[in-house]
């Protein structure tokens, strides 16, 4: 190594160079120093968003999937209820805007989308468990549960996996002129 030195103090050209690419690597490292939590912690939220997005998908996928196997009645309709209201405040309590992108598919987005999901079905499911009383469900109320769960269940899917949502496109009425803006 003291050769080295010698040799770069007896060339003062490339000893200059030597500090230069010496200054340069310190800065790399402090940058990268510097950087790494913030790296880290961009990281973590991505997947723990992305851990929500799954949650909200199973809780439907749970209820659509065992609900094929009994007819819903008041009680299971609101644990159902329940359980979607729980991952609804466990979104409330993510940090959605901290996340890196907040673009039209981005992960923020999908998560405010799914948190709506979840609370419309929510606001179904109790619905439907008023509207049953004390009774089971007949076979018509326990398809229509099932039809209206599984639409949901398709948008959570189309959701967690990042495809492209289309808005709906509303039936005009023969006599009425389309908007232009739309």
């Amino acid at each position: 190594m003291g050769n080295l030195v010698e040799w770069l103090e007896a060339h003062d050209k490339l000893a200059g160079w030597a500090q230069f690419i010496g200054a340069m690597l310190a800065l790399l490292v402090t940058y990268l120093t510097a950087f790494a939590p913030i790296w880290r912690r961009k990281r973590e939220l991505r997947n723990a968003g992305t851990r929500l997005l799954a949650h909200g998908y199973e809780a439907i996928e749970s209820y659509h999937r065992t609900s094929a196997h009994f007819a819903p009645f008041p009680l299971s309709l609101r644990f159902a209820s329940l359980t979607m209201s729980t991952i609804v405040d466990e979104m409330g309590r993510f940090p959605i805007y901290e996340l890196e992108d907040q673009g039209g598919y981005s992960l923020a987005r999908r998560l405010v989308s799914m948190g709506a999901t979840l609370s419309g079905l929510k606001l179904f499911l109790d619905t439907a468990a008023d509207d049953l009383g004390d009774q089971q469900a007949t076979s018509e109320e326990h398809e229509n549960i099932r039809t209206f769960v599984g639409e949901r269940l398709v948008l959570a899917e189309a959701l967690i996996t990042g495809a492209k949502l289309e808005r709906p496109i509303w039936p005009i009425a023969p006599d009425a002129k389309p908007n232009a803006e739309s």
